[in-house]
């Protein structure tokens, strides 16, 4: 029964530790859990940026392979009196989804160029538009058309366009620079406090058996021995504390116990 309490007393002490310890690593799991969620936040906006610049890029796809194709049949004077307007118009779900993207940019500066290119898109398009009654006209009116009206539209257009993806571009270089640089110096602090943690937890145990647990279960073991054997109390402490006092007490009162027995017995 003696020996279960001593064990009792250490486990005590051990289960106290050791949910510390745990305390201290689920709140550094926590920490890294969020930086998981910030990590993909952020993944997220590098992979709308990417999707915008795509999209962007297919914009600029269409309207050249529509400018191309005008300026071929400009060149060549043999187009028809009707020209074929759905290539372009035919995507208008892309500027949609386009515009759909935008709406996630963080900056204001992205969304500045975005608004641009969309106001610029739609104001070629409209131009483009007018190339069904132009082509019916002659040659003369349509080169007017094209190099005087379209092609300013259609500069302007790519002008923001190339803007927008530059943008775009230098804040995905950004936002993986900081991804990258943040990561070790999000990451390292929950790991640095769970060792810290558990290195504190191991000395706790270690000091609070060394020079408390031990020196107590030392002076118990003592009384016993003087009690039930009658054996001279001889338990040293040197930890110059409370309990070195607590032994000296001790040892002084199972000498006057002793002392008296003797000389009842006597």
């Amino acid at each position: 029964m003696n020996r279960i309490k001593e064990i009792g007393i250490k486990r005590k002490v051990l289960y106290g530790c050791i949910v510390l310890g745990v305390v201290l690593f689920f709140s550094g799991m926590i920490s890294i859990f969020e930086y998981s969620r910030m990590n993909d936040y952020v993944s997220e906006l590098i992979g709308d940026n990417i999707k915008s610049i795509n999209t962007a890029r297919e914009l600029l796809s269409v309207s050249e392979q529509y400018n191309v194709k005008l300026m071929n049949d400009l060149v060549l004077d043999n187009a028809s009196d009707t020209i074929d307007t759905n290539l372009v118009f035919a995507d208008d779900e892309v500027i949609s989804s386009f515009a759909k993207v935008s709406r996630r940019f963080i900056t204001d500066e992205e969304r500045s160029a975005a608004d641009s290119v969309i106001y610029a898109y739609s104001a070629y398009m409209q131009v483009a538009r007018e190339a069904d009654e132009v082509w019916k006209k002659g040659y003369a009116q349509r080169e007017d058309w094209y190099f005087n009206r379209l092609q300013p539209v259609y500069l302007k257009f790519r002008g923001y366009m190339m803007n927008l993806t530059s943008v775009c571009q230098d804040a995905l270089i950004n936002n993986s620079q900081r991804l990258q640089e943040g990561f070790y110096r999000s990451i390292m602090p929950p790991f640095i406090s769970m060792i810290i943690g558990i290195v504190m937890v191991i000395l706790l145990n270690y000091y609070l058996n060394y020079y408390v647990i031990n020196p107590i279960l030392k002076i118990n073991k003592g009384i016993k021995g003087a009690r039930t054997l009658g054996s001279k109390y001889s338990v040293r402490i040197d930890s110059d504390d409370e309990i070195m006092e607590l032994n000296e007490t001790v040892r002084d009162m199972v000498d006057l116990n002793q002392s008296y027995k003797k000389k009842l017995n006597g």
